[in-house]
């Protein structure tokens, strides 16, 4: 599922318990920001990852980028809940996003 996140809406509104969420920040001018867009759009409408939440927010326009600390773009935020399990900076080829969110949901990332 994708979300595309107005300035009003919070990023906790669309995270739910035991489910991986994956917030994308990202502006609409920066270079691998739209890289990462399709690749991001693709993702969220695949079968092995129709239990991940993708939320999409513009950087510049949403009041939480600053809360979660971007300061560069495409940040992408990966959750389980509300718990951040950790940030990536940059962009992200397909394969290895897919397969970094599918050992998310199987829970096969150690501590």
């Amino acid at each position: 599922m994708l979300v595309e996140l107005n300035p009003n809406e919070r990023v906790q509104d669309h995270l739910q318990e035991g489910k991986i969420a994956i917030v994308k920040f990202a502006t609409e001018t920066c270079p691998p920001c739209k890289m990462l867009k399709p690749v991001f759009e693709k993702l969220s409408k695949k079968n092995e990852y129709e239990d991940v939440v993708f939320i999409a927010a513009n950087a510049n326009k949403h009041p939480q980028a600053r809360d979660y600390g971007v300061s560069s773009v495409p940040t992408l935020l990966f959750f389980n809940g509300k718990k951040v399990l950790g940030q990536n900076v940059g962009f992200v080829p397909e394969q290895k996003l897919g397969e970094f969110l599918s050992k998310l949901e199987n829970d096969e990332l150690s501590n």
